[in-house]
């Protein structure tokens, strides 16, 4: 140990505590000690000063300081030995942590943690540097019934701390979460949020609900993307070429459609649809429009279109009627009866129209068909007779096979054609199990249906589509004598 006062000075200067930081000196014979406690009183800081004449300070000395500057509870003993053998070696110490409290820990606050995230409407920016495809950037979190949303985590009401003085400090606990639960989803006992109905998960003014319509405002384009949504969707402007929805509930469309893949369990309801020979549609329900061009249709209900249906493929197990147009090229197969003010054109464009069958028998009915034909074929130029009575029997399977697939019985079926006005040649027909018929021009009004006696096609006055083709020849034949 160092006898020189200037040492000395410099020794006892370094262990000066910050001025922040309140400490209470202690001087002895042998030694000057300073206590210091942080204002928190989560610390006990000490610094030894060792003198020239007398002891030591022992550990019972010290523990008494401590005792004396209110010190009770969280005591570092390696601290304390490190502390002691250090002090009676003669070393000055400066500010040793010996005794440290616990800090309170505030409480956490109330969250909801998502099992299924709200929905989020963005708006994205086109970058045809990049190979992502801009059309599907709006994505939706769809819930179904009994589908977990998320559980709520109650506020933390935290942890208390304790100060080396022995005093409890209080924690400040979470705040509760500030959300109101509204439609379409129950709240369990353990918080945990289950819908109640399909739809999107929304959060608007802390009230979280599943929300079962979704409005987009303007177009469904490059802002919005494509939508698939578990419930109804209303789109108050166009529907862009490139951009599909799904709408599981129904979709009504202000505007028109492009070449886009729409489809709804539910009933679907637009302006027009240019689908350029790209756009289709599988509705659940029915279908309500004022026009359809180029597109493929497949319907569960009605197709009623107000003006035109133009080089369309449209199946349904409906009727279609056109109320004030024409339906114009293409195909058309309804099981409930077709309805038009025209058709076909009057530059004979081609028409295909086939009522009262149902088309998912139709890829069946060709595949049977085109195997016949076949059979046929090789009759006609099967010269053994060994091979010809194996053809034979193959033809009568499939024409077994064929005549099956023609006796399905449909509660709905109505092989029956309307036609308000006018029917242009190069229009074929179909009704029910008859045979594709080529008809020449005929100025209307009329109906069509089967004629059971005779074979081919009746033109009768036009009747509703609510009276069936089959109760009109019933009451044709009772009455011929």
């Amino acid at each position: 140990m160092s006898h020189d006062p200037e040492e000395k000075f410099a020794a006892a200067e370094a262990t000066s505590p910050p001025a922040s930081i309140a400490g209470v000196e202690t001087r002895r014979p042998g030694y000057s000690i300073y206590v210091w406690l942080s204002g928190d009183k989560l610390e006990c800081r000490c610094s030894y000063v060792p003198h020239d004449q007398g002891d030591m300070i022992s550990r019972d000395e010290l523990n008494a300081l401590l005792k004396i500057s209110g010190v009770r509870e969280g005591f570092l003993e390696e601290a304390l030995e490190d502390f002691i053998a250090k002090a009676t070696a003669g070393q000055p110490l400066s500010m040793l942590l010996l005794a440290s409290g616990t800090a309170a820990v505030a409480g956490m606050d109330g969250v909801l943690i998502y099992t299924a995230p709200p929905s989020v409407v963005a708006t994205h920016v086109v970058d045809e540097s990049t190979d992502v495809d801009m059309h599907n950037v709006q994505t939706f979190i769809n819930v179904m019934p009994k589908d977990e949303i998320g559980r709520i985590v109650p506020a933390d009401p935290g942890v208390p701390g304790r100060t080396v003085t022995g005093v409890t400090i209080p924690a400040k606990p979470g705040k509760p979460l500030n959300l109101a639960v509204g439609k379409n989803i129950e709240v369990q006992a353990d918080g945990l949020l289950i819908a109640t109905a399909a739809g999107r998960v929304c959060v608007v003014s802390h009230e979280i609900s599943v929300a079962q319509q979704y409005v987009v405002s303007g177009d469904v384009n490059f802002r919005v993307g494509s939508v698939v949504f578990n419930g109804f969707v209303e789109v108050r402007g166009d529907i862009l070429d490139g951009f599909n929805v799904t709408a599981v509930k129904g979709l009504r469309v202000n505007g028109n459609i492009g070449a886009c893949h729409i489809k709804s369990d539910g009933d679907i309801t637009f302006c027009g649809m240019d689908g350029q020979e790209k756009g289709t549609i599988e509705c659940g329900g029915a279908l309500t429009a004022n026009f359809i061009h180029e597109a493929t249709v497949t319907a569960a209900g009605s197709v009623n279109v107000a003006v035109e249906l133009h080089n369309c493929h449209i199946n349904t197990l409906g009727r279609i009627v056109v109320n004030r147009g024409a339906i114009v090229g293409g195909s058309y197969t309804a099981l409930a009866g077709i309805e038009t003010r025209k058709a076909g054109s009057a530059s004979s464009v081609k028409t295909m129209l086939r009522a009262g069958f149902d088309y998912r028998d139709i890829p069946e009915l060709e595949r049977v068909s085109a195997e016949l034909d076949t059979i046929n074929s090789l009759l006609a130029q099967e010269s053994s007779l060994g091979k010809s009575d194996r053809l034979r029997t193959l033809q009568t399977e499939l024409s077994e096979e064929l005549k099956t697939i023609y006796q399905h019985s449909h509660e709905f079926s109505n092989p029956k054609l309307n036609v308000t006005s006018i029917l242009y040649d190069n229009t074929f027909l179909r009704l029910g199990k008859s045979g594709k018929q080529k008809l020449d021009e005929r100025t209307g009004p009329f109906s069509v249906i089967e004629n059971s006696v005779e074979g081919g096609l009746r033109f009768l006055p036009l009747t509703s589509l609510d009276l069936h083709a089959q109760d009109i020849e019933t009451s044709r034949v009772k009455d011929v004598p």
